[in-house]
């Protein structure tokens, strides 16, 4: 019986981010209520508030079911043979998915283009700094470090990564029809690692 509950309990939590990326997409993350939200997943308001404390709390809900824990992938990264391969991997995989799972693409256009909350640019900021950290730390490593373009440090690479990155995620979400990024982003990031880079980067 107390498995049952569970089980229902994460179905019902799971229906409620479902309908919540329904309702951020139509109205936006500031003009949804948690009413709406409650409306479209065929529950309570109450029931809503028993799984999250707000809209922040259900948005951050949505990414964890897209993205892995940076923590988890630090730990895979230092059990690899090449960790900036993992690296370049990632991101490869992180563009292929924007451009062909639904749901990954969804949520990430509801964070970059409907997120209009006064907590937006604290989030985006937030999501910058984990971003940059877990690149710096792999690229902080030594041999990694020695691989980078002379006077380049691991931090400023990180930053440059990352930033390519971001406009490539925002521009294609702007505007998905423009290329179909699963297709080049091998080519793209051969690009931007090369430049980071005094050697290349097997994928």
């Amino acid at each position: 019986m107390v498995r049952k509950t569970k089980a229902e309990a994460e179905a019902t939590r799971e229906s409620i981010l479902d309908a919540a990326e329904q309702v951020f997409m139509e109205r936006g993350v500031a003009r949804a209520s948690l009413e709406e939200i409650a409306r479209h997943a065929g529950v309570t308001r109450g029931a809503v508030y028993w799984h999250f404390k707000n809209k922040q709390d259900i948005l951050d809900a949505m990414l964890e079911r897209v993205r892995p824990p940076l923590g988890d992938m630090m730990e895979e990264a230092d059990t690899t043979g090449d960790s900036l391969a993992y690296l370049k991997q990632l991101c490869q995989n992180a563009l292929s998915d924007l451009a062909e799972d639904e749901q990954y693409a969804r949520v990430y256009y509801i964070l970059f283009h409907r997120n209009e909350s006064d907590q937006a640019l604290a989030k985006h900021r937030a999501l910058a700094d984990e971003g940059i950290a877990f690149i710096t730390a792999i690229l902080s490593q030594p041999d990694n470090q020695k691989r980078l373009r002379e006077g380049l440090s691991p931090e400023h690479a990180a930053y440059i990564l990352h930033t390519q990155m971001l406009g490539l995620f925002f521009d294609s979400l702007a505007n998905p029809q423009r290329w179909h990024l699963a297709d080049i982003a091998g080519t793209l990031l051969n690009t931007v690692f090369s430049g980071l880079l005094a050697d290349s980067v097997k994928a």
